[in-house]
């Protein structure tokens, strides 16, 4: 079976794409399409996948960078033809992010079947417009595309992990971590946040606690600034520029954290206490809808970034830190939420073309 990904503009969408192709390769041959001046035309061939670039632009910035970009669909989904002509995929398989619409638009045009899976509980602009010409969509979220036929919740593939075994030993000696105080890790994504870097200055100096340790996670490129900024700490505190997340996964007590879409399915799966601060600086607000949804669940707390100091995140932590029921309460919820078949589910539909034809 031939099967085409459209995927890119952000690991979010990218890194389930990369875990679902690599449950079907062994199987079925694997093509790319994604944008040539964006992270997938970089991090898939290193993944040893066949990557097809086409470029288009998102409907962002200016009037005149949202006319060029409409001009920019016509260009996109001739190449988008042109490469489908040549690999002639039994089906195409959209992740989302603005370079799937015209790869999904030509599909269409070609007759080729059509699913799309949406991350996250607010769907993205590209798969609202891609969903009228859907066979099938995939979602993570029961909010996600409500009404809309042919739709089935099966979870991220990223939420598959749990199956895998990792061993934090390393880790925990690279980071002179110590195995008898339960964790907490403060993580805002691979690059760090450079807002939330100055908010963590803060708490630092807020913190003075014996009973937990604490890893915060400042990004690669702010690493150094950040430690400019700081002074003495206490010795709990430990500051690095980045971390072997899967490896900690058994071991975090808590995890303060964005609400990425594949951060989300790993907090379920793992059945992890979670302090979520969804990033503000995402399209269509993504992140909030996806911690809303854990909220409104009861198996996760949230604080928005705007309403955040250093002093209320070191009241927040400190008091979940203290209250073993609550985080208790909120690991049991959120693996009421996991989809751990995540992979195996969508690599079995996919497999099955009765089910979308």
């Amino acid at each position: 079976m031939k099967i085409c990904i459209v995927t890119g503009g952000s690991g979010g969408h990218i890194f389930p794409a990369l875990t679902f192709a690599d449950g079907l390769k062994e199987k079925h041959e694997i093509t790319f399409i994604g944008n040539d001046h964006k992270m997938e035309s970089w991090i898939i061939p290193e993944h040893h996948y066949d990557f097809k670039a086409i470029h288009n632009q998102g409907l962002q910035g200016s009037k005149l960078d949202r006319v060029r970009a409409v001009f920019s669909q016509f260009k996109a989904i001739k190449q988008a033809k042109s490469i489908l002509k040549e690999i002639k995929p039994d089906v195409l398989v959209s992740f989302g992010g603005y370079v799937s619409f015209p790869v999904v638009y030509a599909a269409k045009q070609l007759k080729i079947k059509i699913i799309l899976h949406e991350q996250n509980a607010s769907p993205g602009k590209a798969n609202k417009m891609a969903a009228r010409y859907a066979n099938a969509i995939i979602t993570c979220y029961p909010e996600s595309f409500v009404g809309t036929k042919n739709v089935h919740m099966f979870g991220n593939p990223r939420a598959s992990l749990v199956h895998e075994t990792f061993d934090h030993t390393q880790e925990y000696e690279r980071l002179n971590l110590k195995e008898d105080l339960p964790l907490v890790l403060m993580v805002m994504g691979s690059q760090g946040s450079t807002s939330m870097n100055e908010k963590f200055a803060q708490y630092i100096k807020c913190f003075d606690h014996d009973e937990y340790q604490v890893v915060i996670v400042v990004g690669p490129k702010n690493y150094d600034e950040f430690i400019k900024t700081v002074d003495s700490h206490h010795e709990n505190i430990h500051i690095v520029d980045f971390v072997d997340q899967k490896a900690l996964l058994s071991k975090i007590d808590l995890i303060v954290c964005r609400s990425g879409a594949s951060t989300i399915a790993e907090i379920q799966s793992f059945g992890l206490a979670s302090l979520l601060i969804p990033s503000p600086h995402v399209a269509n607000n993504h992140q909030f809808y996806n911690a809303k949804s854990l909220v409104d669940k009861k198996a996760a707390d949230m604080i928005e970034e705007a309403y955040l100091s250093g002093e209320l995140l070191d009241q927040s932590v400190h008091a979940l830190m203290c209250d073993k029921d609550h985080r208790a309460s909120l690991k049991e919820e959120v693996l009421k939420l996991a989809t751990p078949n995540a992979l195996s589910d969508m690599v079995e539909f996919v497999e099955d073309v009765s089910l979308y034809a």
